[in-house]
């Protein structure tokens, strides 16, 4: 629960991921509705939710914290390279278009489920990952389109 709210939230957001998941921890103890299948991923996704309405918040109130810069851990190779540098497009890419990747790519949801996860529609969280692939292709290759 802890790595998916870091991949929403980013770097910066440490302190607000430990946050979202004693939210996400506090609400599932607390609903009456139980997942019928995977309890790991329904955790996650609420994580996730708490993640954003955290960021939500914090941009209501103008707290958005300073990002910490930390040190890359060296490159071994090719995939090491990929690695940090598809780490750094992630970070530019917006809050929400982050959670679609991370449910749908890393927690391989699909974009029904992520849907019902974040509280949208289907047809959203398709264009999110469109978009968010593109944004997110353009940071990788140094195209115009980011």
């Amino acid at each position: 629960m802890l790595a998916t709210a870091r991949h929403v939230l980013g770097r910066a957001g440490r302190e607000e991921a430990e946050d979202a998941v004693q939210d996400a921890l506090i609400a599932a103890w607390s609903t009456d509705a139980l997942p019928n299948g995977d309890v790991g991923a329904w955790l996650r996704a609420i994580a996730v939710r708490k993640a954003l309405d955290g960021r939500r918040r914090s941009r209501r109130l103008a707290e958005e914290p300073l990002p910490l810069e930390e040190p890359v851990p060296p490159a071994t190779g090719k995939d090491a390279l990929a690695g940090v540098a598809l780490e750094r497009a992630f970070r530019h890419l917006a809050a929400g278009d982050r959670a679609v990747l991370v449910l749908v790519e890393v927690e391989g949801l699909s974009m029904a489920e992520a849907a019902r996860n974040l509280g949208t529609t289907t047809m959203a969280v398709k264009w999110r990952a469109v978009r968010a692939r593109r944004r997110l292709r353009a940071l990788l290759t140094g195209s115009s389109d980011a």
